[in-house]
């Protein structure tokens, strides 16, 4: 038998998303910059998750709202925000080398 999710479960994000953003663990779309729509989103998945706390997983629900806790706080500090979304632009950019299309610097230097 498989190993319990709580990811998959109780959030539904699938195993091939994960590990997951802080975006993606509060439901939102990345980079989102509202902190309205951040504040709704962690507290939507923090009442969702304190269901489970009582339940046969409660240290894997413990674990999962410290993990949007943490998400909550860094997505709404203005600069701790920034530097996570420079790190997840990076992340999330193709490397160079599997983009077919991508020339390196000396290739466009030297096109006529």
């Amino acid at each position: 038998m498989a190993p319990f999710d709580p990811y998959h479960k109780w959030l539904g994000i699938p195993p091939d998303q994960q590990p997951v953003s802080h975006y993606r663990l509060l439901g939102i779309e990345n980079f989102e910059f509202d902190a309205d729509v951040i504040e709704i989103a962690a507290e939507r998945q923090t009442l969702l998750l304190r269901t489970f706390q009582t339940g046969p997983n409660s240290e894997l629900a413990e674990r999962l709202l410290n993990e949007v806790s943490a998400a909550r706080v860094c997505l709404l500090d203005g600069k701790s925000k920034a530097r996570y979304d420079t790190q997840l632009r990076a992340a999330l950019e193709p490397d160079p080398e599997e983009d077919p299309l991508a020339f390196t610097s000396e290739e466009l230097a030297a096109a006529p």
